[in-house]
C-alpha cells in the first residue's frame, strides 16, 4: 500500500471515528430528551473526546456535503407562499444588519481591550458568524488563526447552549423530539421530485465548488432547491434521516475545534467568548421581541435569524424545529454577503491606521 492511499484510509477511519462518536452523543441526548440532540450531542461528544486528546477530524469534503444537505433542506422551505412574504422581511433584515454591527463592535472592544489581541485577530475573531470565510483569510492579514477559530468555536457553543432555552420560553416547540424519525412531514413528492431533489443537491455540489462564492456549498443548493419549491415543481422534502447525517456532521464539525488545544488556551480566550456568546444570546433574545413587535413576525424566527452565529448550524436548526427556514436562511447569508464585502476594506483600514501588531 503506498503512503499516500494508506494517508487516505487512515484519513477514512478517523473520519468515521469521528462520526461514531457524534452519533452516539446524539442518540445519547436523544435518550436524555435533551433539546437538539443531534447537534448538540454530536458536539458534546466530539468536543469532550478532543478536549481529552483523543485524535478526531472529519474530512472537509463530508462538512461540504453536509453543507449541500442543509443548503437543499433550507430551500425546500420556499414554497410559493413564503416566496409572497419574502418582501415583507426587509425590516427584520435591516434589524438584524444593525444588531451584527452592534455585536461586532461590542466583541471587538472586549477582545482588544480584555484579550489584549492585536487589531487584525480581534477583527476577525469579532465578527459575528462567517467562520469559513475569516479562518481561511487570518493568515494572509496577520491575524492569529488558532485565536480566530477559539473564539468563533466558543461563541458559537454558548449560542448552541442558550439557544434551546430562549426557544423554549418564546414558544411550545418539541426540542428533543423534533429531529426523530417521523417527526418531519411525510415525503408526498413522486419519485421524479425526489430525483429532482437529488439533482438540486448534485448540481448544487457541482457548482459551488466550481464557482467562487462564499459559502457555495451551502449557497448554490439552496437557490436550486428554493426556484424548484417556490414554482411548486417539487414538493418533497429531504428525508429526516439524511437531515439527522448533516446534523451529526454539523455539530462534530463544531466539536473537533478543539483538538489540539490546552486548557490554557481555552481559559484565555475560549471563556471571554462564551461569555460574550451568552451576553449576545440574551440581548437577541430581547431583540427578537422588541422586532416581533413591530413587524407582527414570530420571535422565534426572528431570534434564531438575529443569533450572530454560522449560517449552517442557525439554518439546520431551523430546519429540525420547523421555524422559518427560508426566512433564517435568507437573513444569515444576506449577513454573510455583507460581511464578505466588508472584512478586506476594515482590516486594510486597520493596517494602515491601527497600531502595529
Amino acid at each position: 500500500m503506498s503512503q499516500k492511499t494508506s494517508g487516505r484510509a487512515s484519513t477514512l477511519l478517523i473520519g468515521l471515528a469521528t462520526l461514531a462518536a457524534g452519533l452516539t452523543g446524539g442518540l445519547t441526548f436523544t435518550a436524555l430528551s435533551i433539546p437538539l440532540p443531534w447537534v448538540l450531542g454530536s458536539f458534546s461528544a466530539t468536543g469532550l473526546l478532543s478536549l481529552f486528546g483523543v485524535r478526531l477530524a472529519l474530512p472537509g469534503s463530508w462538512r461540504g456535503y453536509a453543507m449541500v444537505i442543509v443548503g437543499t433542506m433550507l430551500g425546500a422551505g420556499f414554497d410559493p407562499e413564503t416566496v409572497k412574504a419574502i418582501p415583507g422581511w426587509w425590516p427584520s433584515l435591516v434589524i438584524m444588519i444593525l444588531l451584527s454591527i452592534a455585536f461586532f463592535f461590542f466583541a471587538f472592544l472586549v477582545l482588544r481591550t480584555w484579550a489584549k489581541m492585536t487589531p487584525a485577530t480581534a477583527f476577525l475573531a469579532a465578527m459575528p458568524g462567517g467562520l469559513s470565510v475569516v479562518s481561511v483569510i487570518a493568515e494572509t492579514y496577520g491575524a492569529d488563526p488558532r485565536r480566530v477559530v477559539l473564539c468563533h468555536s466558543a461563541r458559537l457553543v454558548a449560542l448552541l447552549v442558550t439557544m434551546p432555552i430562549l426557544i423554549h420560553l418564546l414558544g411550545d416547540y418539541d426540542l428533543a423530539g423534533a429531529s426523530r424519525p417521523g417527526s418531519l412531514p411525510p415525503i408526498d413528492g413522486s419519485p421524479l421530485d425526489l430525483l429532482l431533489l437529488l439533482g438540486c443537491a448534485i448540481a448544487g455540489y457541482f457548482l459551488g465548488r466550481v464557482m467562487k462564492v462564499p459559502s457555495g456549498l451551502l449557497l448554490i443548493p439552496l437557490v436550486l432547491s428554493a426556484f424548484v419549491h417556490s414554482l411548486g415543481v417539487v414538493e418533497a422534502h429531504v428525508p429526516v434521516q439524511i437531515s439527522i447525517v448533516a446534523q451529526i456532521v454539523i455539530g462534530a464539525n463544531v466539536g473537533v475545534r478543539f483538538v489540539g488545544y490546552r486548557l490554557r488556551d481555552i481559559l484565555s480566550d475560549g471563556w471571554m467568548s462564551a461569555i460574550i456568546g451568552v451576553m449576545l444570546s440574551f440581548s437577541t433574545f430581547l431583540a427578537a421581541l422588541a422586532a416581533s413587535k413591530l413587524t407582527g413576525i414570530d420571535a422565534a424566527p426572528l431570534l434564531l435569524s438575529f443569533l450572530p452565529g454560522g449560517a449552517p448550524e442557525m439554518g439546520v436548526v431551523a430546519v429540525a424545529l420547523h421555524i422559518a427556514p427560508a426566512m433564517v436562511a435568507c437573513h444569515h447569508l444576506v449577513r454573510v454577503a455583507i460581511m464578505v464585502a466588508l472584512i478586506p476594506l476594515g482590516l486594510k483600514h486597520l493596517a494602515k491606521h491601527g497600531k502595529p501588531d
